[in-house]
């Protein structure tokens, strides 16, 4: 094995990963690295490594080794992993004690570069897992997954049909036989012969006596020469030889709890009152037998089940360090190496494991224990996955212990409020990481906790968890539906309980939930009824209860969504006003706890609104004011936080924001400066997330402002260029999530600027095209949602263009009064409603003269 690959099999932390290239792409060789390793005690096994190579060589490119348990299946692997990985092009191994098909999905996207993708199926599995298949079939051969501890049969015939054809060589360690089509794939590993099981046992403990080697055979017969039983009570032997025992004493002190060494097995004891004993069945029943004698102290067994806890992988000791009940890392390291060399644990002496043999004894035996030992690692944990808000606290340094929580919590087999809530902050986890995926996977154990304990009130958060998902995902009906849960549970939950004030919160969001998802689908007169029940229970809340600074926050925030609601009818002026008193509220909590950077968020967003409504109403230097401030907020957020998306995505906004103000100042230079900057940001944030809609929508309006800005600037191709690239990405978000009434107004308004361009070049009939169907969508997005302004003033929009272009280009007068009247009718309808607005009073003075002109 050449050096460069070693180094990376014997550091399971991948520092310094070797690659492959494939064009700009780049892969990991080692996926995932081993979750075991090869002990210096391994021996033999050459004929196994040679047979398993043979297997995997074959056409079916699959062996299936199995055994009972303690047999050294996964020691064999790591050993094969070790003798043949320089051979391969890529190599992963993966731990799949809880499916074969969720370790692929949880392990695999990461290294691969698929988490997007996942985003994208995550409500199918099956599909999430067909892109991970053809990526991995993809990639250049010979490759070697490794599979350890697959033992459900349904899991393995599910894995070999569904992943048939990946062309990688796989090798799975069972207890499972006869669960293949083919059962020359079928490899059943042996024990090891006697002079190496001897060799092995020697190895660790030894006596020089003649009663020794004849009492030694038969203890290996009697284990079936199965490599756990001997490496187990050979080290334990060695541990108790100080005080006094001889191979002999121990087998006899194991009579004591019912282990009896016969002639050819060991014998356990069932009834102890009559003395009646059953040859033990298998190696887990003698290893039990043992570990009931071994009298570990108690600080050893608490131990020993804090560690049984986790998954039955290599743990290294910083993750070790921060999750057990020890502070120092030596004290750790003495009592783990302690347990290492009872046969306990398996060490390479840079990582832990525990067999899962041993694993399943220690959590049957302290079964009633487990929540009581896991309660401290839970609490360390939900320190690690502390949050702001919606940001956690920890983000560049939690992806360890995020893969160990599902399974912890399976091991534990508890259900209550703390797990519910370490789900929760895992989720805020997920979603700050950009993992839509795995943050959906959070979000459902939680549902699932919550129902199995009954609680109400969490089950209800979980479904807002779930909704707010869907929605990142663009799933916006599947959203609706978990808030409309959310909100019946938390109406139910009040009226029980009127005085609970943490029910009158959930309520009051459950109602902002509902609200945004209104919002999002055109229903903004809905959206406006939720929205102000949301500011009313906020309100209640905060005159309750001044000091309580979430209430003053989420008043703030319902201020802000009337404010963006009012903004959408055309409210101008009720909107600054709601916009101003959020600006207020986030002032004073931000000054109050200037170091929550929630309250820092929304403070930056709230000179957003301020700026977006001023450049409405023609105020652009107080635009510019606010929309500069915002912008110096955003950095330093994203300074502080450089790796979460949502200060990165809100930095992008913010130069978005000062290229309209200083567009309509007339500094169009300044303006195009702004407008790359938001456009690189939301380059990399779709590059890093191409399957994120709201990122890939942030850049499809960058497109935009660009082609808008080089328009205005005479760049003419550069601009079609720009509005090309918009159109493009509109179209494939219109396409997959047609009811999304955003993209959908966004694919409308890209159709108007090709049409403008292409009009400016002289490509009439191309022009027409585009005009055409900006208005197709915008007569479906007004008739609707008659009530929504945006869609009426787009469509009034589209009727002049088209009035201006059969007036000047096609000399057809009748189809241009037409047109233009439509447009007049709307802007008339606008100016009536909404009299603060210039833009609209602009348009309409437009209509009007050009209509005058025409009937000349």
């Amino acid at each position: 094995m050449n050096d460069q690959i070693k180094n990376q099999f014997i550091d399971s932390t991948l520092n310094n990963p070797v690659f492959q290239n494939y064009g700009d792409r780049k892969v990991p060789t080692i996926l995932t690295a081993p979750t075991a390793s090869v002990p210096a005690t391994f021996l033999g096994r050459q004929q196994e490594l040679q047979d398993i190579r043979r297997l995997l060589s074959s056409q079916n490119m699959l062996a299936l080794v199995n055994s009972e348990g303690g047999m050294g299946k996964t020691t064999l692997a790591a050993a094969y992993w070790n003798q043949y990985g320089d051979q391969y092009k890529h190599l992963a191994w993966l731990f799949c004690e809880n499916g074969i098909l969720a370790a692929i999905r949880s392990q695999l996207p990461q290294p691969l570069g698929l988490l997007d993708a996942m985003n994208t199926y995550a409500d199918s599995p099956e599909n999430q897992t067909i892109v991970i298949k053809n990526d991995l079939a993809n990639l250049s051969k010979d490759c070697l997954l490794v599979l350890d501890n697959a033992n459900d049969p349904a899991h393995i015939q599910g894995f070999v049909a569904l992943m048939n054809g990946l062309g990688w060589h796989v090798l799975m360690t069972s207890r499972c036989s006869k669960v293949l089509s083919d059962p020359q794939n079928e490899y059943p590993i042996t024990s090891l012969p006697p002079d190496l099981a001897k060799e092995l046992f020697t190895r660790n403990y030894t006596e020089d006596n003649p009663g020794f080697e004849a009492l030694l055979d038969r203890f290996l017969q009697a284990v079936g020469y199965n490599t756990l039983c001997i490496e187990v009570f050979s080290k334990n032997l060695r541990e108790g030889g100080p005080w006094g025992y001889t191979f002999a004493d121990f087998l006899h002190q194991l009579e004591q709890s019912g282990l009896f060494l016969g002639e050819n097995s060991f014998d356990v004891a069932t009834d102890y009152t009559h003395n009646v004993r059953k040859t033990a069945q298998s190696s887990d029943q003698i290893i039990e037998a043992l570990y009931n004698f071994a009298d570990l102290q108690a600080e050893e067994t608490d131990l020993l089940l804090q560690f049984s806890l986790l998954p039955a992988e290599n743990h290294l000791p910083d993750i070790l360090l921060a999750l057990l009940s020890y502070e120092n890392r030596q004290e750790l390291k003495r009592r783990l190496d302690h347990l290492a060399q009872k046969g306990w644990l398996g060490t390479d002496t840079k990582s832990y494991r525990v067999s899962p043999v041993v694993q399943k004894i220690v959590l049957q035996q302290h079964a009633d224990r487990r929540w009581t030992s896991a309660e401290p690692m839970l609490k360390k944990l939900h320190a690690i996955f502390e949050t702001d808000g919606h940001h956690s606290k920890n983000i560049a340094t939690a992806a360890p212990f995020a893969a160990l929580i599902f399974g912890l919590v399976e091991n534990i087999d508890a259900a209550n409020a703390y797990i519910a809530l370490l789900f929760d902050r895992l989720w805020v986890y997920f979603m700050a990481t950009g993992n839509l995926a795995q943050a959906l996977d959070a979000a459902t154990q939680m549902q699932v906790v919550c129902e199995k304990f009954d609680d109400k009130n969490g089950l209800a958060i979980s479904y807002s968890k779930l909704g707010e998902t869907h929605t990142a995902l663009g799933n916006l009906q599947q959203a609706s539906t978990f808030y409309q849960e959310y909100n019946r549970l938390e109406n139910e939950l009040y009226a029980a309980y009127p005085t609970n004030v943490s029910f009158k919160n959930g309520l009051a969001i459950s109602y902002s939930k509902l609200g945004e998802t209104h919002t999002a689908l055109g229903n903004l007169q809905q959206a406006l009824i939720f929205y102000e029940e949301f500011n009313r229970l906020e309100n209640e809340l905060y005159a309750a209860y001044l000091t309580n600074v979430e209430f003053k926050n989420n008043l703030a925030i319902s201020h802000e969504k009337l404010g963006s609601t009012h903004t959408a009818l055309g409210n101008l002026q009720q909107a600054l006003t709601f916009y101003e008193e959020y600006n207020r509220l986030e002032n004073e909590l931000y000054a109050a706890y200037p170091t929550n950077v929630e309250f820092k968020n929304n403070l930056a967003i709230s000179y957003s609104k301020l700026g977006n409504t001023h450049t409405s109403l023609g105020n652009l230097q107080q635009a510019l004011a606010f929309n500069e401030e915002f912008n110096r907020l955003e950095n330093e957020l994203y300074a502080a936080y450089p790796t979460n998306v949502e200060f990165k995505n809100g930095l992008a906004i913010s130069y978005s924001k000062l290229g309209e103000t200083h567009t309509a100042l007339g500094n169009l230079q300044q303006a195009l400066i702004f407008y790359q900057e938001f456009n690189r940001l939301e380059n990399e944030l779709y590059a890093a997330y191409p399957t994120n809609v709201e990122f890939k929508n942030g850049l499809a309006i960058s497109y935009e402002k660009l082609g808008e800005t080089h328009t205005a600037l005479g760049n003419l191709q550069q601009a079609l260029t720009f509005f090309d690239d918009e159109t493009k990405l509109f179209e494939e978000l219109y396409a997959a999530y047609p009811t999304n009434v955003s993209f959908k107004n966004g694919l409308a308004i890209s159709y108007e600027k090709l049409g403008n361009t292409h009009t400016m070049l002289g490509n009439l009939q191309q022009a027409l095209t585009f005009y055409e169907r900006r208005n197709t969508l915008s007569e479906e997005l007004y008739t609707t949602y008659p009530m929504n302004v945006k869609f009426k003033k787009g469509l009034a929009i589209s009727h002049l263009f088209l009035g201006q272009f059969f007036r000047d280009h096609q000399n057809d007068p009748t189809q241009a009064r037409h047109h233009i009247a439509q447009g007049l009718a709307l802007y008339e309808a606008l100016v009536k409603d909404f009299p603060d607005f210039v833009e609209f009073q602009g348009n309409l003075s437009w209509a009007r003269d050009a209509l005058a002109d025409l009937d000349k």
